[in-house]
C-alpha cells in the first residue's frame, strides 16, 4: 500500500483546533505526549490519580479533575485520559444531569477528541514521512505513539476514508467542469448538491456491500 498523500486530506474543525492548542503549548512530537500533565493544564484541567473509576469531575470551585485509574496499563491509560479531556475542553454540565441523547453526543464527539488528540495530524504526516511506512504498518505507528495497533489502525481507516472521499468529490467537480451546462454557469450551491448527492451514492454502495 502506497503512503499517504496527505494533500487530499481535509481536517475537520475539531483536528485544526487540537493542533493549535497543542502547538500552542510546544506539543509538537510523539514525545511531548507523555506528559499528561502538561497537556491536561493547557484544556484547564489537572490529573489526579486513584484506584476507582477514570471520571472527569468539577469541583466546587470550578477546576476540572481528570481522575485516572493508576491499575490501567500504559495504553489504557493514554487512552482513557485522551477520552476524558475532551469534557473539559469542549464539554459543560455534568453528565448524570443531561438527556440520554445529549450524553451519546458527548461520547461520541470524546471517541473523536481521542483520535485526533492521542494521534494528531501534524505529527502523524511527519512520523510516516520519517518512517516512510504505508498506512497498513499499524504495529510500528502506534509503539509512536504509545497507542495500541488496532487504534492506529481505526485512526488511519478514518484518514484514508476521508482522502477517498475528497478523490472523488475532486473526481466529481472535474468531469462536472466538462459538462456544456456547467460551462455556461452552474452555480455553487447546485455544484456542492451534486457533490454532495454523488456523496450520498458513494456511501450508500459501501453500506450496501459490508452487509
Amino acid at each position: 500500500m502506497e503512503i499517504l498523500n496527505f494533500e487530499l486530506y481535509r481536517p475537520t474543525a475539531m483536528e485544526l483546533w487540537i493542533q493549535a492548542k497543542f502547538e500552542e503549548g510546544g506539543i509538537r512530537t510523539p514525545e511531548d505526549l507523555e506528559d499528561l500533565d502538561h497537556i491536561a493544564s493547557l484544556f484547564d484541567a489537572f490529573i489526579a490519580y486513584t484506584e476507582g473509576e477514570t471520571k472527569v469531575i468539577y469541583d466546587e470551585d470550578g477546576d476540572c479533575l481528570i481522575f485516572l485509574n493508576i491499575h490501567m496499563d500504559r495504553y489504557e491509560q493514554r487512552l482513557a485520559f485522551f477520552h476524558e479531556l475532551c469534557h473539559p475542553a469542549l464539554h459543560a454540565g455534568n453528565q448524570r444531569e443531561l438527556p440520554p441523547s445529549f450524553v451519546s453526543l458527548q461520547e461520541t464527539q470524546a471517541g473523536l477528541f481521542q483520535q485526533y488528540s492521542a494521534m494528531p495530524l501534524h505529527m502523524l504526516r511527519d512520523v510516516m514521512a520519517i518512517q516512510n511506512q504505508p498506512p497498513s504498518c499499524y504495529r510500528q505507528i502506534a509503539e509512536a505513539f504509545g497507542v495500541p495497533a488496532e487504534f492506529a489502525e481505526a485512526r488511519l481507516e478514518r484518514i484514508t476514508r476521508r482522502m477517498n472521499q475528497e478523490r472523488r468529490d475532486r473526481n466529481l467537480r472535474a468531469r462536472l467542469a466538462t459538462l456544456p451546462a456547467f460551462k455556461h454557469g452552474y452555480s455553487e450551491a447546485t455544484t456542492k448538491l451534486l457533490v454532495q448527492l454523488q456523496r450520498q451514492t458513494y456511501e450508500k454502495k459501501g453500506a450496501t456491500s459490508q452487509r
